[in-house]
């Protein structure tokens, strides 16, 4: 009987898959992954590719969200001031209203009511990393700047009124700014507007005529102010709980890639040994096969 060499060809052909296979398994073994290339599991790898990106945009808006809460913890704290400073204002003024302070008393008001406004124009241009987190998009620039060179005062708001949001990875809108001329000086309830009146009302040592109704204006101004605020409050519970979702989102994302890719130790250390038997097997049978020639007769 003589060889048959198409017997030879398909030998050499089943050791170079044993080879391949081989050196699949054993790169397997060595990085614990049971996908290093597209041709592995174009399946598993086109998975990864999904909870890749997944996982990079979670990263990316917790990156986002952290630096946002904190600049709405700090809006949060301002409108916190200024709620105080127009409770004080008004604790003032309906103490110069009851008709019993004399003339200095009610210009020390007046004074001390023009220091709350102060402090509430220098609330309105609160900054957070060098921009002013009341001023709209036009966060470069002060929002507030007061002209004291008439009476009663007066303040400009020099932002805009532009809103933004962040959309959160499954689709929330969350507000995160409040335009000042929406907290400040809005119509109806302008609290700069409302504490210049009210330092002009007392500072002649007299109370004016709307002196009572510049204090309710300005009772009116802080329950409007405290309203804003739990707009901000509301944007940060809201932030926080998706902020938490996607960190949970991610470890789960995380965890399913890694059950995806990470290869299975002893199943892949059986194979491998089970090529490398073969392998050697056919290498023999090939070596034993080499040295016959096509031509020898049994």
């Amino acid at each position: 009987m003589r060889v048959n060499p198409l017997y030879m060809t398909n030998l050499v052909s089943s050791l170079d898959a044993t080879s391949s296979a081989e050196q699949t398994l054993t790169e397997e073994l060595a990085s614990g992954s049971a996908v290093n290339a597209l041709s592995d599991n174009p399946v598993a790898a086109g998975e990864n590719v999904l909870l890749s990106a997944q996982i990079q945009s979670d990263d990316s808006f917790s990156k986002t969200a952290s630096s946002t809460s904190s600049m709405l913890q700090v809006s949060d704290s301002a409108l916190s001031s200024v709620v105080s400073q127009l409770t004080t204002a008004i604790s003032l003024a309906t103490e110069a209203n009851n008709g019993t302070l004399n003339g200095s008393n009610l210009q020390s008001i007046s004074d001390q009511i023009a220091g709350i406004r102060d402090e509430v124009v220098s609330l309105a241009n609160t900054t957070y990393l060098g921009h002013y987190i009341f001023a709209g998009s036009r966060s470069i620039a002060a929002p507030y700047s007061l002209d004291t060179s008439t009476v009663p005062a007066a303040a400009t708001y020099n932002g805009d009124s532009d809103v933004t949001f962040l959309k959160t990875p499954n689709g929330q809108s969350i507000q995160l700014n409040l335009p000042g001329s929406q907290i400040f000086s809005a119509a109806g309830s302008d609290v700069l507007g409302t504490l210049n009146k009210l330092v002009a009302d007392f500072s002649s040592g007299t109370p004016s005529a709307t002196a009572q109704q510049d204090t309710e204006a300005l009772n009116t101004a802080l329950g409007y102010v405290s309203q804003q605020r739990v707009l901000i409050d509301n944007s940060i519970t809201r932030l926080t709980a998706a902020e938490n979702y996607t960190q949970v989102e991610s470890t789960q994302l995380t965890a399913a890639q890694t059950t995806l890719l990470q290869a299975d130790v002893g199943q892949i250390a059986t194979q491998l040994s089970t090529a490398e038997t073969q392998q050697t097997a056919l290498s023999q049978v090939i070596a034993t096969l080499g040295r016959q020639t096509l031509f020898n007769d049994l």
